[in-house]
């Protein structure tokens, strides 16, 4: 007959064995850091050599299916496989995942110098990759006449396409460039 203290002592150990045993075999998940900002290819391969599965949902209100070049806001993780919530080039990510995208909006540059317009919309230009393409308000106006000079700069801007306050979205990146209508420093808008 074995002891009391013994008996403990073995059932102890073969615990502790099994408890060894379940922890070995089952390991939890690998860490994997925050892919937010980066573009969903990338995204998705880091996670292919963290071991983890993936998937991926448009972040705003949309259904639109996402692409390598699109942007990760957010990202979840459950056990191992990673879920990325991802907005399309040059969009801003929304609030939270589902809710609408806040784009970005044309600011007023009507009436102003060329110079000052083309510098407001320097960070728009490059974000939509898109130009600002400088066309005479007036028939027979041409403000390359004279290219190299830099004597458009301060021309006058009249009009704007697209119009101030004009969400830049989807439909409206698959336009041409930003046109601001403008004419000659000793001329009038019409």
């Amino acid at each position: 007959m074995r002891s009391p203290v013994r008996a403990s002592a073995l059932a102890l150990a073969g615990a502790q064995a099994v408890a060894g045993c379940v922890s070995d075999s089952a390991s939890a998940p690998p860490e994997f850091t925050s892919q937010r900002g980066q573009a969903l290819g990338k995204a998705q391969e880091r996670a292919r050599q963290a071991g983890l599965t993936f998937s991926s949902h448009d972040a705003g209100e949309g259904d639109r299916a996402p692409r390598a070049d699109w942007s990760v806001c957010f990202q979840s993780q459950r056990e191992r496989s990673v879920e990325f919530a991802v907005v399309g080039k040059a969009e801003t990510c929304p609030s939270e995942d589902g809710q609408p995208i806040p784009w970005l909006r044309m600011p007023d540059v009507s009436e102003r110098p060329v110079s000052s317009a083309r510098a407001e919309l320097t960070d728009i230009a490059e974000t939509l990759m898109k130009g600002v393409r400088l066309v005479g308000a007036r028939p027979g106006v041409n403000p390359y006449a004279r290219p190299g000079d830099g004597a458009s700069d301060s021309w006058t801007v009249c009009a704007q396409r697209p119009a101030p306050e004009t969400a830049l979205d989807e439909r409206w990146q698959a336009e041409e460039d930003i046109e601001l209508l403008v004419v000659p420093p000793d001329a009038r808008c019409p």
